[in-house]
């Protein structure tokens, strides 16, 4: 009887169990990863409502780890504008946050080198897309808003560019394919006299 007790202490933890039955948790609780924490330590983003306890009991009954401690601060949010055409600010939800210590301790595995099972390469092009909109919303707040002469050109105008500059040499001649009245070709020999004329 008394080796029976002693093993069902063995599975009980060293805290009072709470008695709320969650059977479809509908909250997400994210396991940060913080360098500067001891190994018996871990810090978890948690919902507004979660309290110590229920991290604690969270903790136990579904991941068998054992808690000893638990911190946890509310973190503000900076004030944000609600688009960039409007002057509304508002404030964010907060974010809370609790740190635990561990009754054994915890060793964070080595990130992977190879990240190419995670698609990286499209979250890397989507996290600098959204990077150059949030600079043209703040270009756009502030009013400096980029002149189209000094973005980078396109593959098109660069060869409308070359092929203008080609004519301004001599070295190509525009044509259209449409024949013109014989009596425009005596117009640029008439404007070329004048100009003459008045140079001298």
């Amino acid at each position: 009887m008394a080796e029976a007790a002693k093993a069902a202490a063995r599975q009980l933890p060293g805290f009072r169990l709470g008695r709320k039955q969650v059977f479809l948790p509908n909250h997400v609780i994210t396991l940060l990863r913080k360098e500067h924490l001891p190994p018996n330590e871990a810090c978890f983003q948690v919902p507004l409502r979660f309290t110590k306890f229920d991290l604690r009991d969270y903790l136990w009954n579904l991941y068998n780890v054992e808690v000893t401690k638990v911190r946890s601060y509310v973190k503000q949010q900076p004030l944000t504008q609600r688009n960039s055409h409007s002057r509304s600010w508002y404030r964010p939800q907060p974010l809370k946050v609790m740190t635990v210590e561990l009754a054994k301790p915890f060793q964070w595995p080595e990130a992977p080198a190879d990240l190419e099972p995670w698609s990286h390469e499209l979250w890397q092009k989507r996290e600098d897309l959204t990077e150059k909109r949030n600079e043209e919303q703040i270009k756009q707040h502030r009013f400096e808003i980029a002149m189209k002469s000094k973005e980078d050109m396109s593959k098109e105008r660069r060869g409308l560019k070359e092929l203008a500059e080609s004519m301004l040499r001599g070295e190509v001649k525009w044509d259209n394919g449409v024949a013109l009245d014989p009596k425009w070709d005596s117009v640029p020999r008439e404007a070329q006299s004048r100009d003459a004329a008045a140079g001298a």
